[in-house]
């Protein structure tokens, strides 16, 4: 429907694992590029022929080393479900003090039901997640402009772009677009899923929405270590969880202080 080409879908991956190779907790802290060294070493220490992959995007899109799972994904397209567990103290505003000295707050939240995505109008949108954001950004009283680290379930890496622009923060059509200028990187201008997201970080399923919170909880407070952002006024974030193949969707909205 854009002209999207599989390679998109590729530099997600890419991107997800290079920051999930910062996350000491990430299920796969290692880069794309590791994964695909180790395999040319390990075929040289066997004597064996050793695969001429020139860069990352080589080595994905041959597919002995990443098969296909169900057209368009491929095995590195796809969040391994992980082991895990999150949690988080959630107490009233007037008390938060008493805990620590650099609250977050939530200054948004919504959740929505739509179709899922078997029975959807389009694939390249989920109804959940667009009604979800609307109201999360109308009860914290921002745009999409505002939001200035997000983590978005990417179950699978197309699932990041279609977050991506559901969420308002590309037009549709272009979330592709931007992950091939960077933008969406650590150092761009609209960091998406900073943790390694579910692609790299993993994906412990009814863990994953507290996660997200925790991830964007160290950003905002400069807790974040290798992977945090640059950004001084980093201020607002925004964590987005889907379930039921796309039929529900809950936003959140941290903002700092």
């Amino acid at each position: 429907q854009y002209e999207t080409n599989l390679d998109h879908l590729l530099k997600v991956g890419i991107k997800n694992h290079n920051d999930g190779s910062l996350n000491p907790k990430a299920q796969f802290n290692v880069t794309i590029r590791q994964m695909m060294e180790r395999r040319q070493a390990r075929a040289e220490q066997r004597g064996e022929t050793v695969p001429d992959w020139k860069d990352e995007l080589d080595f994905l899109n041959d597919p002995a080393s990443n098969p296909w799972i169900a057209w368009p994904l491929r095995l590195y397209d796809c969040a391994p479900i992980t082991d895990g567990a999150s949690c988080l103290l959630l107490v009233s505003a007037d008390i938060a003090r008493n805990f620590t000295e650099k609250p977050v707050q939530i200054a948004g939240m919504g959740q929505a039901s739509g179709r899922p995505l078997h029975d959807a109008e389009e694939l390249t949108s989920l109804s959940a997640a667009k009604y979800a954001a609307a109201q999360a950004y109308q009860m914290a009283g921002i745009t999409p402009q505002d939001v200035q680290v997000a983590e978005v379930h990417d179950c699978f890496t197309i699932a990041e772009i279609i977050a991506t622009e559901d969420l308002g923060f590309f037009e549709p059509g272009e979330g592709p677009r931007a992950v091939d200028e960077g933008r969406t990187a650590l150092a761009g201008d609209r960091p998406i899923n900073t943790s390694g997201g579910l692609k790299s970080k993993g994906h412990p399923v009814g863990a994953s929405g507290v996660a997200q919170v925790i991830a964007v909880f160290h950003q905002l407070r400069g807790e974040a270590g290798l992977r945090q952002l640059a950004d001084p006024n980093l201020e607002v974030g925004l964590t987005h969880n889907v379930g039921g193949t796309g039929g529900t969707c809950v936003v959140n909205i941290l903002r700092r202080g």
